[in-house]
């Protein structure tokens, strides 16, 4: 089902370019936090606004990696019932499955601008260094998104598939 992997065109997909950017962002958070133990146990001196920093930075960390799950078909899916009932079952089984994570990660996708609306429009802010929120939901809205165009499109191929 992995017919997008890097080893098949030779290049990496959108995914794994947004994974790799979310595994930055994540590594970053990492350099931050222990910055701020040694400020912390050091000088006595903690850096409040790491949190803040991490407050908006982890939900893009996570959602850039939901693309390459989805291209590479890493998502769960249940088998035993498929592989009971023959091939032609199994292909339509996962087809459902496949096909029924378009409207979920849509459904998703519209909740979380709906959540993007509301925050920009109450201007909400992180606690300590006064960061407005709603930009990060943006981005993971527009992540989320991406996310249902590209199950639709792996869905469209599995169909496509003999």
């Amino acid at each position: 089902m992995n017919d997008n992997a890097p080893a098949a065109s030779g290049r990496p997909t959108l995914g794994d370019v947004l994974a790799v950017v979310g595994l930055c962002v994540l590594l970053g958070n990492v350099v931050l936090i222990g910055f701020d133990v040694v400020m912390r146990w050091v000088f006595r001196a903690p850096q409040s606004w790491v949190a803040d920093l991490a407050q908006l930075s982890y939900p893009i960390a996570i959602a850039c990696c939901f693309p390459a799950a989805l291209e590479s078909g890493h998502m769960i899916s249940i088998r035993f019932l498929g592989d009971k009932l023959g091939p032609r079952a199994a292909k339509a089984l996962d087809l459902f499955g496949q096909f029924s994570l378009v409207p979920v990660l849509g459904l998703f996708a519209w909740k979380m601008v709906e959540r993007t609306v509301s925050d920009w429009s109450a201007g909400f802010k992180t606690s300590t260094i006064a960061l407005p929120v709603a930009p990060t939901w943006a981005v993971v809205s527009a992540l989320l998104i991406l996310c249902t165009l590209i199950q639709l499109r792996v869905t469209l191929a599995l169909l496509r598939k003999p």
